[in-house]
């Protein structure tokens, strides 16, 4: 599952409020507004009633009524009923219905189909148990025809109401965490280790992002200190032990020619030879990586054959593969042209195949394919060896790590533990990329990309 910036959290989060609070705030006024109207109009309903009736002249028993009186007033309807419920003057709404009894002053809402009306009866007695009815009939269909075009106005609305309230706040937020973008980008800039003296910039007013910034920058200062005395120590260590090392080879080599060792001698003679040289290889290896770490290694980018390159480096190793009884095949594109460091790449791709002879299997295949594919040079180094558990794989890059448990248990030459980490090393200040496929038991894919010229 994607997950969501802090940005998209805190704006859905208080857009989210705003729209259930805006749609509880417009139901509450709606409601009332309603509720106003409807004793708004009971009100004048009761009143034109009453000034109806005012049009009666009760005498002797009997009633008059002015013969010229509006049976139909601001909205109102008015129709006169005999004590008996018989209909004597007025008329009403066509779909009112006619038999719906009276009830003397009590104000009721009447709904026939899809029209709506409020109702009320007021009685006057006249004479020895004489009555006479009014009922007024006020319509509030239209009233509720506003009220629902005003909902279906608020709901067309209110999606874009709260999408411009959402995009508002979005543009605010990412606007108030940009110190922390800024911190993020930094940060990452820093802990890829381009440059470890660069520092974030800290924000002018003293507030949380102050702190945060000022934290940030002195533990940035204790990391770089940190690396400088790790890469000052590597080189001092590289330097210092070059020396003895070579004596020791060429004290094996000198007692190698002496005819009057024997040959039980020179045997535990090689095995020093051959560990000292191993040692040599790794000291040269350290003390180019903190050479170049410190600036002090000067790099030829030229025009560089990868595909020459590659064909070199089966050559050279072929001697190596066939120890372990393991066929190198290849699938090479010629005239594949990168900008690099000659030197670099040859390192880098004899590490990578070698790496592969190293941790493949007896009678195995090491396969490496050179190929372009989307302005860029792909290469793959692929064996069918005992493979790489998922609990190494983002851990190979690492120096000196070897995944003891899964790869050197079955090797005889353990490695140094550089091989891996001086790759990755090589194809990033080549501003190329490069990553492993592997599952434990079938084989390890390497896989490099470069910039093709």
């Amino acid at each position: 599952m994607k997950r969501f910036s802090i940005k998209k959290k805190v704006t859905l989060w208080y857009t989210g409020m705003i729209a259930v609070v805006l749609a509880a705030v417009f139901a509450g006024v709606l409601i009332f507004i309603n509720q106003l109207e409807l004793s708004k109009t009971e009100e004048d309903l009761q009143g034109a009633v009453a000034d109806f009736a005012d049009e009666f002249e009760f005498q002797n028993g009997t009633y008059y009524l002015n013969p010229e009186v509006d049976y139909y007033d601001d909205g109102v309807m008015f129709c006169i009923y005999d004590q008996d419920g018989r209909l004597l003057h007025g008329s009403m709404p066509v779909e009112f219905p006619k038999d719906l009894r009276l009830q003397s002053h009590e104000v009721r809402n009447i709904k026939q189909g899809s029209k709506q009306w409020m109702v009320y009866d007021a009685s006057y007695q006249y004479g020895t148990g004489k009555a006479i009815w009014v009922r007024g009939i006020a319509s509030i269909h239209g009233m509720e025809q506003v009220m629902r075009l005003v909902m279906l106005a608020f709901a067309a609305v209110y999606p874009l109401l709260i999408l411009a309230i959402g995009m508002i706040g979005y543009i605010m937020t990412k606007k108030a965490l940009k110190p922390v973008d800024d911190i993020c980008t930094t940060a990452e800039e820093i802990s890829s280790g381009a440059d470890l003296s660069k520092r974030l910039l800290v924000p002018r007013t003293e507030d949380e992002m102050h702190q945060l910034t000022c934290t940030f920058n002195e533990m940035f200062d204790r990391l770089e200190a940190s690396f400088e005395d790790e890469k000052q120590f590597t080189s001092d260590v590289s330097h210092e032990l070059r020396t003895p090392v070579s004596v020791i080879i060429a004290e094996c080599e000198y007692i190698l020619e002496d005819d009057s060792v024997t040959e039980e001698d020179k045997h535990e003679i090689r095995i020093v030879l051959r560990q000292a040289k191993k040692m040599s290889d790794l000291i040269a290896q350290l003390l180019m990586i903190a050479r170049c770490e410190r600036g002090k290694e000067n790099f030829q980018f030229e025009a560089v054959d990868m595909s020459m390159l590659a064909e070199m480096t089966l050559e050279e190793l072929s001697g190596q593969a066939e120890e372990k009884k393991i066929h190198l095949l290849s699938e090479i594109e010629p005239g594949l042209m990168a900008k690099g460091d000659q030197m670099l790449l040859t390192r880098m791709l004899i590490n990578l195949v070698e790496n592969s002879i190293q941790y493949g299997k007896r009678n195995g295949i090491v396969k490496v394919s050179l190929f372009s594919k989307n302005g860029k040079i792909r290469g793959i180094v692929k064996d069918d060896g005992q493979g790489i558990g998922s609990e190494h794989l983002d851990k190979i890059w690492n120096r000196f790590y070897r995944a003891d448990r899964s790869r050197n248990s079955q090797s005889q030459e353990r490695g140094t533990g550089l091989g891996l980490s001086m790759v990755r090393w090589i194809v990033r200040i080549h501003e190329g990329q490069i990553w492993v496929k592997s599952k434990e038991g079938e084989g390890s894919e390497f896989i490099f990309e470069l910039k093709e010229m």
